[in-house]
């Protein structure tokens, strides 16, 4: 919602010269004005408001009714959308399925590099001059979408590298299910550290855990699946992958007096992949060991275990089964770093 301004002699609110500047950097994103209602802007695409809205919503864009919320890119962007299905590149839920994944991931990239800009400005000593931070976007901008397009077009490459291996060439229309090993990390302690650490420290020590376990993911060219705060969610292409990165993740350590602790529990079968996350019995039984093991340690179920490659770094102690929820009984086996 824009800040309150000053109120003109008809009665219409107009923005105050803060809040005029902090439009004028949106402005300078976007790269063009603002100039179409939704009804022009669906208009101009051959649709109705009806027939594009799902689109927009996929996208993440608010509904603001039928005031000028639209750029010509907004509506370029609609008519690629409309001639992938008129020509039928794509179907509509297809189509409206991969502008889903474009709009949360870059409103959450979005919102990341937000946070990181308003941190920065606010630990700085003077104060937040706006011009200064305009003519700044202005001079990263290009560079920054540079480096957007150049990581999506990595990342792309190395997801149809993993995920077409599995599409069978005598049927297009079979794709089997992947078979890897599932991992789960979490903080122990979480909700006890929550009430003793400050808002700050905790976030410290929440961002240390997140940025090392993407660093250590990636180091072993698996996958970060998601973080979800204390938790992160990661896929590796075997068992002794997976045990690598778990290793690493327990040598991780956060700023502050307070030592980063972590549980983590890995489990091996076929994993349903949709919409860049993945479900199915093994990423339940993956995040239900997380949650039995104890600090410090690292649970894997028996298929994991059979699929290890080579086990002489490791100590494996199996453990009595035990109830799982919705699983029954479930074997599980600790692993540690053998010492030298």
């Amino acid at each position: 919602m824009p800040a309150p301004g000053d109120v003109s002699p008809g009665g219409v609110s107009v923005p105050g010269p803060r809040q005029q500047k902090v439009d004028r950097i949106a402005e300078l994103v976007l790269r063009d004005p603002v100039v179409f209602t939704r009804e022009e802007a669906a208009s101009a695409a051959g649709l109705t408001v009806d027939r594009a809205r799902p689109y927009w919503r996929a996208m993440g864009f608010a509904d603001v009714g039928s005031v000028a919320a639209f750029t010509a890119m907004d509506v370029q962007s609609l008519c690629l959308l409309v001639a992938w299905v008129d020509s039928g590149v794509l179907d509509e839920p297809t189509t409206i399925e991969v502008v889903r994944s474009l709009g949360q991931t870059a409103s959450r990239l979005a919102q990341w590099q937000v946070d990181t800009m308003a941190r920065v400005l606010a630990e700085s000593d003077s104060p937040v001059d706006l011009d200064e931070v305009a003519e700044g976007l202005a001079g990263i901008l290009p560079g920054l979408e540079s480096m957007l397009v150049h990581a999506w077009r990595r990342h792309l490459a190395a997801a149809i590298g993993r995920g077409l291996a599995f599409v069978a060439e005598e049927d297009d229309a079979a794709v089997e299910p992947t078979v890897a090993t599932v991992g789960f990390a979490d903080i122990a302690g979480f909700t006890r550290l929550a009430r003793a650490m400050g808002d700050e420290e905790l976030a410290q020590m929440v961002q240390a855990f997140e940025t090392g376990a993407a660093d250590v993911v990636a180091a072993h060219g698996a996958r970060l699946v998601k973080t979800l705060g204390d938790e992160v969610m990661f896929v590796a292409r075997n068992a002794d992958e997976a045990l690598a990165i778990a290793q690493g993740m327990h040598a991780l350590s956060a700023p502050g007096p307070d030592p980063l602790v972590l549980r983590i529990g890995l489990s091996t079968g076929h994993l349903v992949s949709r919409m860049g996350d993945f479900y199915g019995g093994t990423v339940n039984r993956a995040s239900r060991l997380t949650a039995i093991a104890r600090p410090g340690a690292t649970l894997i179920d028996s298929a994991t275990e059979e699929a290890l490659a080579d086990r002489t770094p490791y100590v494996l102690r199996h453990l009595a089964p035990r109830p799982l929820r919705g699983m029954g009984l479930v074997r599980a086996t600790s692993v540690s770093r053998r010492r030298r």
